[in-house]
C-alpha cells in the first residue's frame, strides 16, 4: 500500500491526546457521607469495573477513528502492475467496430451503441490536453490524425453501422501508423470489438507494435443468425417460357430449431414464387424456387426471408438473363453437316449459322456464343489469330478433324491454344470404353447410376491420335479401349477448347448418330454462353466486365443507383483486351445499380452484402486471454459489472482506499458515541 500524501501521517501524532486525556483524569471528586454503607460495598465494585470497561472502550474507538481520519487524507492505494496514463500528453487510439454483426444485441442495447459509449468514457478518462484518434472499420481518410478530446466525442457521434470489417492484424497496423509517432512516446490502444471469430480475428497481428492493445469486448446478448448465404442456377442458360430452378442456400448460426420459415421470390417486382423450410440449429440447407419467364432480356430478382435483429442478410439481390437466342457458328469446308443441322434444330433458342470457310469473316467471330470447326484443313494465320483472341476472351470452340490427314493449320492453332493436338491417324476398330460422367458436359445426361455402367457406347471405325501439349493436360471426357482420348477439353484464357478424335461423318464411326451426341452437343452449347456474376460484393475487388464495349466519343461509363442517384465513375482497367470496372469502396449498401453510357444503360448490376459477417459466433473471455498470452503487447481490458472509467482509474492510479478509511472513521466515531450514551445509561440503570 501506497500514499498519496504521506507526509499527513504525521498526523498519527493526535493519538497522543485521547491517550493523555484517559491517563491523567482531571476530575475533581467530592466527598459524600453515609450513615451505612454496607449496602453499596457490592455496587461499587461492580461500577467501578464497568467504569474502567468503558474508558477502555471509548479510548480504543478515539484512536482508530483518528487512526482512520489521518491515512484517508493521506489517500493510500494500492498500486497496479502497468499504468495505462503515463505521460504529460497521451495518444489514445480507439478503434471502434461498426461492423452488422454489432447491431446484435447485448446486455445493454446494441453491441455498437455500447461500443460508442465506452469509447466516450474511455476518452474522459483522459486529460483534456491529450489526443485521440478515431478509428472504425471504414477506415476513412479523416479519421486518420489526432483530434482533442471535444472533437473526437463529435465524431464518436457519427459512427454509424457499415458493411466493412477489418482483421485484428489490419487494425493493429492502421493505429500504429500514429501511435508510434516519436513525438509522443505515451500512446495506447483501445480495440471495442465483438471480437467475431470469422472477421475481427481472422488475421492476428504477426508481432508487438510497440504500444498496448486492449481489447474491450462487447459481450452478452444472443449471437444467433439466419441468412441467406448464396442463390445459382443449375442450368446457365435461361429461357422464355420454360421453367427454371434457383436454388437458395440458407444458413442457420444460432441453437434454434426454426420451422416454416417463409422464402420469397420476386422478380421485377413482382412475386413469382414462395416457399417454406425447416431447418435445425448450426445446419445449413439449399431450397429450390421454381418459376419461369415471359420475356427475354436482363432480370431482377430478390430472395427474401425474415430475421430479427440482425438484417443485413436477410435479402439477397441477383441480376440474371433470359435469353433470347444462343448463336452457334459451324465452319465448313464445303458443304454444311446434316448431323450438325439436326442438332441444333431441336432447339429453338439456338440461332445456327453454316459458314464455309473461305467466306467466314473471321474479325467479326466475337458475337457467337459457340465456334464449330468442322473438319476444316487450311486456315490462314489471320484466322488463327483471331480464334485465338476468341477463345482468350471467353468463347467456347469445337474441333473436328479434317476428312483428309491434312492436320498442320489445325495443330498450329491448338499448339498457340496450349491445347491437345492431333497426331496420325489410326484406322484400327474401337470403342469408347470410359465417360467423365462428372464434368459439367454430361450434367443431366444420365437419368440414374444404374444405366451408366450400361451404356452402349460409340464405335469407331478410324480416329486421329490426340497428344497431350508438352506442357499441360486437359480433360479427357471420352476415352477409347485402346487408351487414346475420344474428346477433350482444355481451358485457354477464360475460354474452352473440345477436341475431337474424329469427325461427325458415318466413315469415321457411329459417333454422329450416337444418343449421347446430341445432349453433348447441345450442353456445350448451352454452357458456352459467357455467364456474368448474379451479384457483387461492395467490399470485394471483383472487376465488373463488359467485352470490348466503349463508351461513344468522350464519354466514360457511370454507375449509380436504380433510382439514378449516388453517382460515380468507375476505375476502368483493360485486362487481356477486355474492358474491367471496379467500384473499389465507392459502393456501401445493398441494392440494384446500373452501369450506364449517357443515358444508355449497358449493364444492370446487383451488390450483396458479404456473407462473412453473418456467423455471430464472438471469441469469449478465455479465448481472449490465450490471444493476450501469444501476443505480448495485446491486453484483455474486461471491467465485468464495473464502468470502463474506473477501471481505467485503477488500472492507472491504483486501488483508492480512502473513502474506506473515511467511512471507518465516521463508523467508529459513531461507537463512541454509543458507547458514551447506550453503555453509561445501563450502568446507572444497574445502581
Amino acid at each position: 500500500m501506497q500514499f498519496v500524501n504521506p507526509l499527513f501521517l504525521y498526523g498519527l501524532f493526535a493519538l497522543a491526546i485521547p491517550i493523555a486525556i484517559h491517563l491523567f483524569n482531571f476530575r475533581r471528586y467530592r466527598k459524600v457521607y453515609f450513615s451505612n454503607v454496607e449496602l453499596l460495598r457490592n455496587f461499587q465494585k461492580k461500577t467501578r469495573k464497568q467504569s474502567e470497561l468503558l474508558h477502555y472502550l471509548v479510548l480504543a474507538a478515539r484512536i482508530l477513528a483518528i487512526t482512520a481520519l489521518v491515512l484517508a487524507f493521506a489517500q493510500p492505494y494500492i498500486p497496479s502492475g502497468e499504468k495505462l496514463i503515463t505521460g504529460s500528453i497521451n495518444v489514445a487510439g480507439i478503434f471502434v467496430d461498426n461492423s452488422f454483426s454489432m447491431e446484435a444485441g447485448s446486455n445493454d442495447g446494441r453491441k455498437l451503441d455500447e461500443a460508442k459509449k465506452k469509447a466516450a468514457d474511455i476518452a474522459l478518462a483522459y486529460d483534456a490536453d491529450d489526443l485521440f484518434q478515431l478509428l472504425t472499420n471504414d477506415f476513412e481518410g479523416r479519421h486518420q490524425r489526432l483530434v482533442p478530446r471535444d472533437e473526437f466525442l463529435l465524431m464518436l457521434r457519427e459512427v454509424n453501422p457499415s458493411p466493412a470489417f477489418r482483421s485484428l492484424a489490419e487494425i493493429s497496423n492502421r493505429q500504429s501508423a500514429l501511435l508510434l509517432d516519436k513525438r509522443y512516446p505515451s500512446s495506447s490502444a483501445f480495440i471495442l470489438s465483438d471480437f467475431q471469430k470469422s472477421t475481427v480475428l481472422s488475421a492476428l497481428p504477426d508481432s508487438s507494435r510497440g504500444f498496448t492493445s486492449f481489447l474491450v469486448p462487447m459481450q452478452g446478448g444472443s449471437s444467433g443468425n439466419l441468412y441467406i448465404d448464396s442463390c445459382w442456377f443449375e442450368n446457365p442458360v435461361l429461357r422464355i417460357n420454360q421453367t427454371a430452378g434457383l436454388n437458395v442456400r440458407i444458413s442457420n448460426m444460432s441453437e434454434d430449431n426454426l420451422e416454416k420459415i417463409p422464402v420469397k421470390l420476386t422478380i421485377n417486382g413482382e412475386q413469382r414464387a414462395v416457399g417454406a423450410i425447416d431447418i435445425g440449429p448450426w445446419s445449413t440447407l439449399t431450397t429450390t424456387l421454381n418459376f419461369s419467364t415471359t420475356s427475354a432480356g436482363t432480370q431482377k430478382a430478390m430472395v427474401e426471408i425474415s430475421d430479427y435483429p440482425v438484417t443485413f442478410d436477410d435479402i439477397y439481390y441477383l441480376v440474371f438473363e433470359v435469353s433470347k437466342s444462343l448463336p452457334v457458328l459451324v465452319i465448313n469446308p464445303g458443304d454444311e453437316n446434316a448431323y450438325l443441322n439436326s442438332v441444333f434444330s431441336l432447339d429453338s433458342v439456338v440461332d445456327l449459322i453454316n459458314s464455309p470457310l473461305r467466306q467466314t469473316n473471321f474479325a467479326e467471330i466475337n458475337d457467337q456464343h459457340l465456334i464449330i470447326l468442322n473438319g476444316v484443313d487450311n486456315l490462314s494465320s489471320g484466322a488463327i489469330a483471331e480464334l485465338e483472341n476468341y477463345v482468350q476472351q471467353g468463347g467456347s470452340l469445337i474441333i473436328f478433324p479434317p476428312e483428309k490427314a491434312g492436320v498442320e493449320s489445325i495443330n498450329q492453332l491448338l499448339n498457340s491454344l496450349v491445347a491437345p493436338y492431333y497426331g496420325a491417324m489410326d484406322t484400327a476398330v474401337s470403342r469408347v470404353s470410359t465417360i467423365n460422367k462428372n464434368h459439367q458436359v454430361f450434367q443431366n445426361v444420365f437419368d440414374n447410376v444404374a444405366d451408366k455402367g450400361n451404356l452402349d457406347l460409340p464405335f469407331v471405325k478410324k480416329h486421329l491420335e490426340i497428344l497431350n501439349p508438352p506442357n499441360g493436360l486437359a480433360d479427357h471426357l471420352m476415352t477409347m479401349d485402346n487408351g487414346d482420348p475420344f474428346f477433350t477439353m482444355k481451358y485457354y484464357g477464360l475460354g474452352k477448347v473440345f477436341v475431337s478424335a474424329v469427325s461427325p461423318a458415318d466413315e469415321w464411326g457411329n459417333w454422329p448418330r450416337h444418343a449421347l451426341f446430341v445432349p453433348v452437343m447441345l450442353n456445350i452449347a448451352f454452357q458456352a454462353q459467357n455467364q456474368a456474376p448474379l451479384s457483387y460484393f461492395p467490399n470485394v475487388r471483383a472487376g465488373i466486365d463488359v467485352g470490348r464495349y466503349k463508351p461513344a466519343g468522350d464519354n466514360v461509363l457511370k454507375i449509380s443507383k436504380e433510382d439514378g442517384s449516388e453517382e460515380f465513375i468507375p476505375e476502368a482497367r483493360l485486362i487481356n483486351g477486355r474492358n474491367v470496372y471496379f467500384v473499389n469502396d465507392y459502393i456501401q449498401e445493398a441494392g440494384f445499380f446500373r452501369l450506364k453510357d449517357d443515358d444508355k444503360t449497358i449493364k444492370e448490376l446487383a451488390f450483396n452484402y458479404n456473407r462473412r459477417e453473418s456467423d455471430l459466433r464472438s471469441a469469449d473471455i478465455a479465448a481472449l486471454k490465450a490471444i493476450e498470452k501469444e501476443l505480448p503487447g495485446m491486453e484483455v481490458l474486461a471491467e465485468g459489472n464495473r464502468e470502463i472509467t474506473r477501471l481505467i482509474a485503477e488500472r492507472n492510479n491504483g486501488l483508492k482506499l480512502w473513502k474506506w478509511f473515511v467511512l471507518a472513521a465516521l463508523m467508529f466515531i459513531v461507537i463512541e458515541v454509543l458507547l458514551l450514551r447506550f453503555f453509561k445509561k445501563s450502568s446507572e440503570t444497574s445502581v
